[in-house]
């Protein structure tokens, strides 16, 4: 196999394993697309600029790319060096070790490393300027210089050339959460466990009142060669059992320093808590009367049901309502009864080798849409931001508007399905761009009156100013261009017309390394709450499905704690070593168990997460960016709630929000 090839083949596994459009691992590496592709096919002769660049980009080390060519002596040169691999760890951390050659008067400008790798350079023979590029040092033959590599750095040779040994040490992979983990030894005896009981319940308390995690871990082995890992699972059962809950998120689970118990905080939304959010000739009706209900009792999961009220809420899981589905699913849910909604009987997401990687598209590039069409049903407060949406058109358009109005970015359609249940006087004209997405919607829409489909772009879309009193979007306003999507909407908007949108917004940052950290800790306390509400499976729950479950929650805890103590690398790390694995499994096969319909949403969560590290499809903005990009447009907050927290403690914070703007009557 040629040195292109090899390369080429290596390329494409890590593009599929971070789920990179040939578009994305562009943007990221500055290597056009053209050349990539002619990369991947075995065609082209890249210089080793291009290659380190596509490595960086990819986030894998450089002798992982070009593994097959380096090792048994190979090399690579391009204009005036020489590179050999000599040695490569696969211990954690990674390290890798080259010769390097260069010719007299050579220069390489390299560009950053991702963040945590360091290099050391001991100079062999004649002398370098090395290091960072606006501090580099000049090295002769014997010396060694060390630097921090996420920056620009060069390797310059003097007249005489110079050969030198380059270690490169790549970060962690693992985390420990040390800032925020406590440490005790296995009790020894009976009466030592009251200690440990203790250390816990502070644990909980702090949690509880803000703190932002806890783990704690027992060193040494347990008492007469007990179960760890359940022994831990028994002290939080009685720990946490009683009249009383607490509003936390705690798991155990174990890695390779063994047992731990997690603790993060619950979040605490309160979008419903206020009586007349809408009419009372809308909200007094049946079906909205219901859905209000259920999305209050959703929103305060420490209610307790009669038994009589469960009966009456499990009703709703047989009936036609999209939206009473959704809801009473996630309420029985949150109280120890996992039901599936109705509508996921219908589930066949299509098998793995039906599906390609890499597609081209603005949503199903980097999301699974059929698994997204199936599960998305199971994300916390889906359900609930439709209901706030409807609630907010009732009050600002009247209480049985009869509108044509405009859906952005439909997708399969879930959403606007139970928006048309709770406003059936209006008619919409859904509008979505991605093909596979489309046809979802097609097959959900079919034989639904007022609500019509149009396949194509909202930007694109060609209607006259002024052509509907309302346009609502759920969950797609963060794929494509936010500030165009709210000045095209301004455009569309009548006079006083209603934008209502609902969607995910991170919490506030201002560098990549803060986006970073939002993404993980926003889409993190989804999967925990979800992962609190589903409990401990049992051993019933499936082989794959269970293991599957369990290296979500190990993983997904320790990336949240790293993300709460700022270790961004460690963070993002831990979640896409997790997006590969999962990649390797058959996560998209149809689940046989339960608990397998929720690992497929926490699947989407995760691609969701890993796309917005790459920033590609997944853009999301904060809430206070959001309204002022809409202020810019010239459309004026009606009202803002936030209907699911993720992050932050106000309602500015990160998480689910719905939006409700007009245009001035004026305008």
């Amino acid at each position: 196999m040629s040195t292109v090839s090899a390369i080429g083949r290596n390329l494409l596994r890590f593009r599929d394993q971070r789920g990179l459009t040939l578009a994305g691992l562009s943007e990221r590496s500055g290597v056009a697309k053209s050349t990539l592709s002619q990369l991947e096919n075995g065609e082209g002769n890249p210089t080793i600029e291009t290659l380190w660049a596509v490595a960086n980009a990819l986030g894998v080390p450089f002798g992982h790319l070009v593994n097959e060519e380096l090792s048994d002596g190979g090399e690579l040169s391009g204009k005036g060096v020489i590179v050999r691999l000599i040695e490569k760890s696969t211990d954690d951390p990674e390290i890798e070790v080259y010769l390097i050659e260069l010719l007299p008067g050579c220069r390489k400008d390299s560009a950053p490393h991702p963040e945590g790798v360091k290099e050391r350079i001991t100079v062999l023979s004649g002398a370098m300027l090395v290091g960072q590029a606006d501090r580099p040092r000049m090295v002769r033959a014997g010396d060694t210089h060390a630097f921090d590599a996420h920056v620009p750095h060069v390797y310059a040779a003097t007249e005489q050339g110079g050969r030198a040994m380059v270690v490169i040490e790549y970060p962690p992979k693992t985390y420990s959460a040390s800032a925020s983990t406590l440490y005790l030894e296995w009790p020894q005896a009976p009466g030592a466990w009251e200690g440990v009981r203790s250390v816990m319940e502070r644990a909980l308390l702090e949690v509880s009142n803000g703190l932002g995690a806890r783990i704690l871990r027992l060193r040494g082995e347990p008492l007469n060669g007990r179960d760890g890992l359940v022994t831990l699972r028994q002290m939080l059962q009685e720990a946490t059992a009683g009249p009383w809950r607490w509003p936390v998120l705690s798991v155990v689970e174990d890695d390779a320093q063994g047992p731990y118990v997690g603790v993060v905080p619950m979040p605490l939304p309160g979008a419903f808590i206020e009586p007349d959010q809408a009419p009372a000739a809308w909200s007094d009706a049946v079906l909205p009367a219901a859905a209000t209900r259920l999305a209050r009792l959703a929103e305060s999961p420490f209610i307790e049901l009669k038994p009589q009220e469960v009966a009456d809420i499990q009703g709703h899981l047989d009936g036609q309502s999209w939206v009473l589905n959704g809801l009473a699913a996630e309420v029985l849910l949150q109280r120890g009864r996992m039901s599936m909604p109705r509508q996921l009987h219908h589930v066949r997401p299509a098998p793995v080798s039906a599906r390609r990687s890499g597609r081209e598209g603005p949503f199903s590039s980097r999301i699974d849409v059929e698994q997204y069409d199936a599960f998305e049903l199971l994300h916390p407060a889906y359900a609930r931001q439709v209901v706030a949406a409807a609630q907010d058109i009732a009050r600002f358009a009247g209480p049985q508007p009869s509108l044509q109005a405009i859906d952005v970015g439909t997708g399969p359609g879930l959403p606007l399905l139970m928006l048309h249940e709770l406003h059936p006087g209006c008619r919409f004209l859904a509008v979505e761009p991605d093909e596979e997405a489309f046809a979802c919607l097609q097959r959900n829409a079919q034989g639904v009156e007022g609500i019509e489909l149009h396949h194509g772009g909202f930007l694109e879309l060609d209607l006259p100013s002024g052509a509907t009193p309302l346009i609502t979007s759920f969950g797609a306003s963060h794929h494509f261009n936010t500030a165009f999507m709210l000045q095209k909407a301004m455009r569309l908007l009548q006079p006083g017309g209603l934008l209502v949108v609902a969607d995910e917004f991170l919490p506030e940052f201002g560098s990549v390394d803060e986006r970073n950290l939002a993404l993980v800790r926003h889409h993190s306390a989804y999967l925990l709450a979800s992962m609190a509400w589903v409990g401990e499976p049992t051993a019933s729950d499936g082989g794959l499905d269970l293991k599957l479950y369990r290296d979500f929650r190990r993983s997904i805890t320790m990336a949240m704690v790293a993300a709460t103590e700022g270790k961004s690398t460690q963070a993002v790390s831990l979640c896409r070593h997790l997006y590969a694995r999962l990649c390797e499994s058959g996560v998209r096969e149809r689940p046989v168990h339960e608990i397998g319909a929720f690992v497929r949403f926490y699947w989407l969560e995760l691609q969701a997460m890993v796309a917005g590290f790459d920033y590609e499809v997944e853009r999301k903005t904060f809430p206070r960016r959001f309204a002022g990009l809409a202020a810019l447009a010239g459309l004026e907050l009606r009202r803002h709630r936030r209907v699911f927290a993720t992050t932050g403690s106000d309602d500015w914070g990160g998480g689910t929000h719905v939006f409700t703007f007009s245009k001035p009557g004026g305008a």
